[in-house]
């Protein structure tokens, strides 16, 4: 059972060390410590990040953090206009505690006050429910919506068991899409021997029919407490891959190169074939995927 609560914070944005994609300075925002989507993958989920001494709770301790709109205010006044704010690198921000609070609304709200540039990171169509001010953000500055997907069929809902499924983010990203949002996909992250090249194509292809202008990649990582847990996963669901995983991962945090470098080459073909980036801009800059896996702004 999910249980609600809210907190008062005293830091709401998180600085990158490294500029990325031509902006200023990224800083990621989190409108909600935990995660009801409950992704078997969970990077968080690792001592190094999960904010919970019992960690399992973050699945289901979701706590709203109910003056970062108010924080946000004070502290735009502060950083550089063209400084980007990436929503949801530690927990969806259109996750289902948003139809009850509002927060990530709220924020956006006073982003588009500021006119900065914005990325979005999400799993859910709920984000239809901003359409109207997606729109104006869009339309001052710059706007970018990646819908994280890592297949088109129904095996997503054991990685994902409660996020909505791929073909309600296909929707989603359409209709944002036709009202002139600019909207990717982050094919993350990729399972080794699962998130196989006929997956990658099948979520390209359908992104590009959906609207999306940029695609990307990322590797599954896997620390501790999310180790083990992912580990128990592939046991039940694909136990001829656990032996292979233990290999993989014995003494490391990611894959070795060799099971992505083939996917992503695949990925700079598709793209460059069907007219789609690689970059949320479309320049050709570093990529700003290792946002995602690598950070989480408090404990």
């Amino acid at each position: 059972m999910i249980k609600y609560e809210i907190i008062q914070v005293q830091n709401i944005l998180n600085l990158l060390p490294d500029k990325s994609d031509g902006f200023s300075a990224v800083y990621t925002l989190n409108p909600y410590k935990g995660c009801e989507h409950a992704c078997q993958y969970c990077y968080v989920l690792s001592e190094k990040y999960v904010p919970y001494k019992k960690k399992e709770e973050f699945f289901y301790k979701i706590q709203s953090k109910t003056n970062a709109a108010f924080l946000l205010n004070e502290l735009l006044k502060k950083i550089p206009q063209d400084a980007l704010i990436m929503l949801g690198s530690a927990c969806d921000p259109y996750q289902p505690a948003e139809r009850k609070y509002k927060n990530t609304r709220n924020i956006l709200e006073v982003i588009y006050r500021y006119k900065n540039p914005v990325h979005i990171m999400t799993k859910s169509d709920l984000i239809l429910q901003d359409i109207d001010i997606l729109s104006k953000i869009s339309a001052a500055s710059f706007l970018a919506i990646s819908f994280s997907v890592i297949s088109t069929d129904e095996e997503s809902s054991l990685f994902e068991p409660r996020a909505p499924k791929p073909s309600k983010r296909f929707k989603a990203m359409e209709i944002l899409s036709s009202k002139g949002i600019r909207c990717g996909v982050a094919i993350s992250p990729l399972c080794p021997y699962i998130v196989k090249e006929k997956t990658v194509k099948d979520i390209i292809l359908r992104a590009n029919l959906s609207g999306a202008k940029y695609v990307f990649s990322d590797d599954l990582r896997l620390r501790d407490v999310n180790k083990e847990r992912f580990f128990a996963f592939i046991k039940k669901f694909y136990p001829k891959l656990s032996a292979r995983y233990e290999i993989i991962y014995s003494k490391r945090v990611s894959p070795p190169a060799i099971f992505s470098e083939k996917i992503n080459e695949m990925i700079e073909k598709m793209s460059a074939d069907l007219g789609m980036d690689t970059t949320l801009t479309g320049k050709t800059l570093p990529k700003i995927k290792k946002i995602q896996s690598e950070l989480f702004e408090e404990k």
